[in-house]
């Protein structure tokens, strides 16, 4: 299971690097290694986040996890991206670089990615996004046919801010899964989630 382990040196920024835990038969969890599986490079040189991996139909494995550009754009807003990578065995991790297409303004800090295949449409992603505007955290959608080569859509992730209440100034940290031939949706409110989690299902017709 992989993991995003946090620093947060005294008198320096936090940060963060990919790790993996081992699944024990009674449901433990125990650190791989000491060192972490993914920690800062050329192509991501200052932070990494929230990796989300899914077996593609060769046998490998395809990832997508964040990498901080820069903590400050220009317009007081960090530029987070989401990136990808490629395994044939889960232990040797190729980077791709970026994924997601972003917009200074729109959307350019995201966070945690949430990937489902699609029989129809190939891939779909949802994740958290600022648009560095001044808005706080909303949920963003994402599509590709082959894991690569992604196109934003924003308009169509199909959930918002509630007009009142725990989930009204913000909408983040998306996970999505399916069960029993229903598709849904667990995320954090305002505060990040302060209040506790919410759970959406994707609505037919």
């Amino acid at each position: 299971m992989l993991f995003m382990g946090w620093q947060a040196p005294r008198n320096g920024h936090w940060r963060g690097d990919i790790g993996r835990f081992v699944v024990n038969p009674e449901l433990t969890l125990r650190l791989e290694e000491d060192d972490p599986l993914m920690a800062s490079d050329d192509t991501d040189p200052i932070s990494l986040s929230y990796p989300w991996v899914v077996e593609d139909e060769e046998g490998g494995y395809r990832m997508w996890y964040g990498s901080t550009r820069r903590w400050d754009a220009g317009n007081g807003e960090m530029l987070h991206v989401i990136h990808s990578a490629y395994s044939p065995d889960g232990h040797q991790w190729r980077r791709d670089g970026l994924a997601i297409p972003y917009e200074l303004g729109v959307a350019q800090a995201f966070s945690r990615p949430a990937v489902i295949k699609n029989v129809h449409r190939g891939y779909e992603m949802w994740f958290s996004y600022r648009s560095g505007s001044g808005e706080k955290y909303r949920i963003g959608y994402a599509v590709s046919r082959d894991g690569a080569r992604w196109e934003l859509d924003l308009n169509g992730v199909g959930i918002e801010v509630s007009e009142s209440g725990w989930d009204s100034e913000m909408i983040e940290y998306p996970f999505v899964f399916d069960h029993q031939g229903e598709r849904y949706m667990l995320y954090n409110g305002n505060g990040c989630g302060k209040s506790g989690f919410g759970l959406a299902v994707l609505a037919h017709g």
